[in-house]
Formats: structure tokens, sequence, C-alpha cells
């Protein structure tokens, strides 16, 4: 049995190990680990610069920029309805996100700007049609766009350095889906990284197509069978809803409909629940809208 270390054998290890940690652990986990550790939760940015290298914030290719444009919110819903599906990671189910007139706009301008959408593997873009089939359109950053934009920022508390990424609708036809993968790629500690998703439908005239989260548990309830496939058991006594299903929980394409989740943790880690993939369209087409909110940590000032 091994003896238990002398306590003058214990302070000089301390006496040794706290430099060690000052001095060299210490600056190198500065250097190489997100500082969101510090940011998420905290106000106090006196001692932070704006952003962190690798964005481009005059890149209106990749983000939309608040640069005090005005614009008018024509055609947007009086209200939304939020049901909270999971803490940890924070889902959402929003209900009416995007109003009618707005979601046929959207789709409307989409139009005769599809190409391919294309598969990112951390180095090199590629299209991919047993990963991913469908089209992709880059959306003209007109009123109505705006007015979502900064219906996402304020959704998440308008929280610093968090960038709105430029909109793509995506268009599913008959057979189109993308396999499971995720939304962050683990960049945050290499100069950002994708921290929230919106998945927004904007039209569901098709059959199938359901976004499917393997990783999550069904709820129980028989109300989120209106937005969740799943098969309804009656429980026993209180004629409580079960739902069981073998692969996570899928979510009905409905129009106007949006799925919100957090990608990262507060340290910068992803969430490996949000493992999920569009499931195949089996007739008609599906038209979703991908919002994305690109969080790109701030840099501690030098001297």
């Amino acid at each position: 049995m091994a003896s238990i270390p002398k306590l003058s054998t214990i302070v000089s290890w301390l006496i040794y190990l706290v430099p060690v940690y000052i001095f060299i652990l210490n600056p190198l986990l500065q250097q190489f680990l997100p500082e969101s550790v510090t940011l998420f939760g905290s106000n106090d940015l006196s001692e932070w610069v704006d952003a962190a290298p690798g964005l481009n914030l005059t890149d209106d290719t990749f983000i939309s920029p608040e640069d005090g444009t005005p614009f008018n919110c024509a055609g947007e819903p009086e209200g939304y309805k939020v049901h909270l599906l999971s803490r940890t990671p924070l889902i959402l189910y929003i209900e009416n996100f995007v109003g009618a007139e707005e979601a046929d706009h959207l789709v409307d301008i989409s139009l005769n700007k599809y190409t391919p959408s294309i598969v990112y593997d951390g180095v090199t873009e590629r299209v991919d049609p047993n990963q991913r089939l469908s089209d992709r359109a880059l959306l003209d950053r007109d009123d109505t766009v705006r007015c979502l934009e900064e219906r996402a920022r304020a959704f998440q508390g308008w929280r610093p350095h968090l960038y709105i990424e430029r909109m793509w609708a995506q268009r599913y036809n008959t057979s189109g889906h993308y396999r499971h993968h995720y939304d962050w790629t683990g960049s945050l500690a290499r100069g950002g990284d994708r921290l929230s998703t919106f998945m927004v439908y904007l039209g569901a005239d098709c059959e199938g197509g359901g976004t499917n989260f393997p990783r999550l548990r069904m709820p129980v309830g028989k109300q989120w069978c209106r937005f969740l496939e799943c098969d309804v058991d009656e429980g026993e006594g209180d004629g409580e809803a079960v739902q069981r299903s073998k692969d996570g929980i899928t979510f009905k394409p409905i129009k106007g409909n949006a799925v919100f989740w957090e990608n990262l943790r507060a340290d910068g880690t992803g969430y490996t629940e949000t493992w999920h993939a569009a499931y195949p369209v089996t007739s008609g087409t599906k038209v979703g809208l991908n919002i994305w909110s690109w969080y790109q940590p701030p840099r501690r000032k030098r001297g």
C-alpha cells in the first residue's frame, strides 16, 4: 500500500508547481484556449480589445455588419411563442418566428440564385451529393433580411462579440438531404466559431425532410407531437402522452417555425448533442433558412 506523502513533501511540490503554473502553464492557456471562459457571463470588457485575429469585420461576404442602414420590418409577425426543449444544451422551439409574408418574400428573393450546397471539412469546400444534396442561395440584405438579423441579435440578448453571418436559403427537392453533422468546428481558440443556430422553415410543401437530432431524448407530453415526429402511447392513469423514438427527436418542417440551439459551451467547446441531419425529402420541396451567429472572441490587451 502506497504511503501518504509527508507534509514537507507536499509543501515542496507546491513551491515548485505554483511558479510553473504562473510563468509557464497560464501563459500557454491564455494563448491557446478561448478567452470566452471569462467573457461568457461577464460584462467587464475593459481589459479586452474588440476582436481576435481571424475575422475581417469588413468582409460582408461572410457576416452582416451593423452598418447603421435604416430598414423597415414589413410583414413582421405580431409575436412568436417559445418552447423550452432542453436547458443543456439550450434548445428552443419557436412558433411563428418568421411571418408568412416574410417567408414568402425570402423564398422569392432566393430564386435564380441557387447553386449546389457545399460541404466544408475544416480545410476545403467541395460538393458532395452523398453527404449533402441541396441547393443554397445567398440572400441580399434587404429590409426583410435586416429585420431578421436584428431579431436574431435581440433574441440572444445583443451579446457582445456576436456577429450574424450572411443568411443562406437552403432548398431541398425530392431526395434532398444533409447527413449528420455539427454546425460548430471547434475553432474558437483559433479565432472564432458558430455559437448558435436558428433553423427556420420558409417552405414546407413536402413529405419527409425532418430535422433529426439522434442524441437528444424525446420529451414527455403530447403537446410536442405538434412539432415532433412521434408515436404516442397513452400513459397510465392520468392520460399523459409518452413519445418513443429509436433515433432521438425529429422536428417536422412547419412554415414560419424555427429551432434555435446553442452550439458551444461557456468554455468554447462544442455540444456533441447538437449532432443533427436533414432527413431526405420524399416528395415536394422544403426551403429552410440558416441564421448562424459567429462568436469572435476578443483578445486581451498587451502591456
